[in-house]
């Protein structure tokens, strides 16, 4: 699985800053915070949920400042957005073509580049005569822990 757990530190705040920066935003510390937090996870996470954590971790956010930067963060492609048990949730994701794999039972999602061109969906929506969203896919199952019997608390 592809974890984005880079060590604190100078290389991982310029890299939230460049991320940011693309993104049109300005690289402010409170936004720095939302998408540092963000890069240590496994699972896609809920604006709220991430705007509690970051407060009870001493940081002084407002909500309407993790909501608008995840919101931009997602525009600008910088963050795939899931939406499980009808909320809205988000994933920071790597550059490139890729799949992601959702388990449905605790949540976790992997991340896979996509080792083809897409073809095969450009075929598709062709032939229907639909346009898709950016070329990056879910596939929703059950991951090898959960199929095991040793998947994690949702929660977690």
């Amino acid at each position: 699985m592809a974890s984005h757990t880079a060590p604190a530190g100078r290389h991982h705040t310029d890299e939230a800053a460049a991320r940011l920066r693309a993104a049109g935003l300005s690289p402010t510390p409170r936004r720095r915070r939302v998408l540092q937090a963000l890069g240590l996870r496994r699972r896609p996470v809920g604006a709220h949920e991430l705007y509690v954590e970051l407060t009870r971790q001493g940081d002084n956010i407002g909500m309407s400042t993790v909501y608008r930067t995840l919101s931009a963060l997602a525009d600008a492609g910088q963050l795939h957005v899931f939406v499980r048990d009808g909320e809205t949730r988000y994933r920071l994701c790597a550059p490139g073509r890729h799949y992601h794999l959702a388990c449905r039972r605790c949540g976790d999602v992997q991340e896979h580049p996509a080792a083809d061109d897409g073809g095969w969906l450009d075929g598709i929506t062709a032939t229907a005569d639909f346009l898709p969203d950016p070329h990056e896919t879910e596939v929703h199952g059950l991951c090898g822990r959960c199929l095991r019997g040793q998947g994690d608390d949702p929660a977690g």
